[in-house]
């Protein structure tokens, strides 16, 4: 790598710390970065290239530390993402984009932590998903997307978990399944479709386990198995049926055997 530094130093050698303009540059002869130094720390505007020549990042410095807007970019030129600092920390909005240009997700920073509203986007500018940070988790109503804008799940978060009812959908739109959450697992009864609306799985959940009735029906609405789950495994009778609606198995399960 070929290096020149424009710049002077300090009169005492032992501290050796730059002051002004330093300048490096990339074996080819193209700039790979420059940015101003006051007593030996990052001040003012730097800035970064890719070996191509395109600009990469570039940001503010006071006293060594990132303060105000920072943009950093793809190699073809495209805006990557921006994000404002305040003495060193990630404050305020931050976005970022796509290699086509395309939004790709937004929000805020407040003193390191995601905080507020945020949005994501599929590269075709579709909306992915949206929702709230508190304190860097997810906090409050949350909604996801299709690519196609179908609406795929809702629901609430609370201090990063799943939390009360959810639903989620096929592509179709049709339902595919809806329960209640607490802390991030299911709880009660959970309920499953297939793509044609009929229902496809009924179960119950306790603590994160499956803990009770349990049925699975097939594409026509007709009951192919039925059971009994306790603490996660199988306890109690079951049953299989055929495709006319006929039992062609039957037998007891005790704590999963």
């Amino acid at each position: 790598m070929k290096t020149r530094i424009a710049s002077w130093f300090k009169s005492n050698p032992a501290e050796m710390r730059a002051d002004g303009l330093r300048e490096v540059f990339f074996i080819n002869g193209q700039l790979e970065f420059r940015g101003h130094f006051k007593d030996g720390r990052r001040e003012g505007v730097h800035e970064s290239y890719y070996q191509n020549g395109q600009l990469e990042s570039r940001g503010s410095y006071a006293g060594g530390r990132l303060d105000g807007l920072q943009e950093w970019f793809h190699k073809n030129g495209q805006l990557r993402d921006k994000q404002a600092y305040k003495d060193g920390k990630k404050n305020g909005p931050w976005e970022l984009y796509h290699d086509n240009g395309q939004l790709r997700s937004r929000g805020s920073y407040q003193d390191e932590k995601r905080n507020g509203p945020f949005e994501v986007f599929y590269n075709n500018g579709q909306p992915r998903s949206r929702g709230n940070h508190k304190d860097d988790n997810r906090d409050g109503p949350y909604e996801s997307y299709y690519e196609n804008g179908q609406l795929e799940s809702s629901g609430a978060f609370a201090h990063g978990k799943k939390t009360g009812p959810w639903q989620k959908f096929h592509e179709n739109g049709q339902l595919e399944q809806k329960g209640i959450w607490r802390d991030d697992q299911p709880d009660g009864l959970l309920e499953w479709f297939h793509e044609n609306g009929q229902p496809k799985i009924r179960e119950h959940y306790r603590d994160g386990k499956r803990d009770g009735s349990y049925e699975s029906y097939d594409e026509n609405g007709c009951l192919k198995t039925r059971g009994t789950f306790k603490g996660g495994v199988l306890d109690g009778p079951y049953e299989l049926y055929d495709a006319s609606g006929q039992v062609r198995e039957m037998g007891t399960f005790k704590d999963g055997f």
